[in-house]
């Protein structure tokens, strides 16, 4: 619902924001970043484009941990429906480790002029799975590695925790930073956001690819030399365990 044309885009910025509140709070970033860390040092990578960046994603927080390991990376922010405001927000309150594609990037054909490795957070399920190996296979042709991240799961278990999670929401909203008004308008006065968290939140679970689905996707990509990997990392605290995807070159 949130990724519909007629939402408006403060509400779906209240629901992305959550998204990442819930991920800083159980640690998931510092998790994903462990996980990425030894793949951009195999690769040298300095440059990551950010795919369906929403707010921001989790790269606000992962950028630190990963400089906390000695590894510096640049980060572009893009977005079917780029929220500028909010990338402009984190390039200024980030000393340039930032930037952000103005224009609406379509995640299976991106530009030639956001070369880095390519990464997607909580938004790989909202693509059928004919989109999604699009995805995959554009990532290939133009020989640029991928991680793909998820924290929702087909799984009734999951589904409890994210609907309690969804009804807690109005809880959390007054923590959420930068402050914003529209944040109280569509949480309080106008209940849009929970309402559209809470379908989102069922929806997701319902709709987000198990590791069988993933490693099936790669299958038929003509990816001579290119190295594919599907698990999940538990998070020590979190109800939920991280689904990802990698899939990079397998040059040395």
């Amino acid at each position: 619902m949130s990724d519909s044309r007629w939402c408006p885009q403060s509400v779906r910025g209240i629901v992305t924001d959550y998204i990442q509140f819930g991920v800083r709070k159980w640690k998931m970033d510092v998790e994903m970043a462990s996980l990425l860390r030894g793949v951009f040092e195999r690769l040298g990578v300095r440059q990551v484009i950010d795919l369906c960046s929403g707010s921001g994603g989790p790269w606000i927080h992962m950028q630190q941990t990963l400089e906390d390991y000695g590894l510096s990376v640049k980060v572009y922010l893009t977005d079917k429906y780029p929220n500028v405001q909010v990338f402009r927000y984190a390039r200024s309150a980030l000393n340039g480790r930032f930037d952000f594609y103005p224009e609406p990037v379509d995640a299976a054909h991106v530009s030639k002029a956001l070369s880095g490795f390519r990464t997607i957070f909580s938004g790989f399920h909202h693509f059928r799975p004919s989109e999604a190996r699009a995805i995959l296979r554009d990532a290939v042709d133009c020989q640029q590695g991928i991680a793909i991240f998820e924290i929702t799961q087909r799984t009734p278990w999951a589904m409890l925790n994210f609907l309690v999670a969804a009804f807690l929401m109005p809880f959390s909203v007054p923590f959420f930073r930068p402050f914003r008004w529209s944040r109280l308008l569509w949480t309080y006065l106008v209940p849009i956001a929970p309402v559209v968290n809470l379908f989102d939140s069922v929806i997701s679970c319902l709709r987000t690819y198990s590791l069988p689905e993933l490693n099936e996707m790669t299958v038929g990509i003509d990816a001579r030399e290119y190295i594919w990997l599907a698990g999940e990392i538990k998070p020590p605290h979190s109800p939920v365990p991280i689904t990802y995807l990698l899939g990079y070159p397998g040059r040395s």
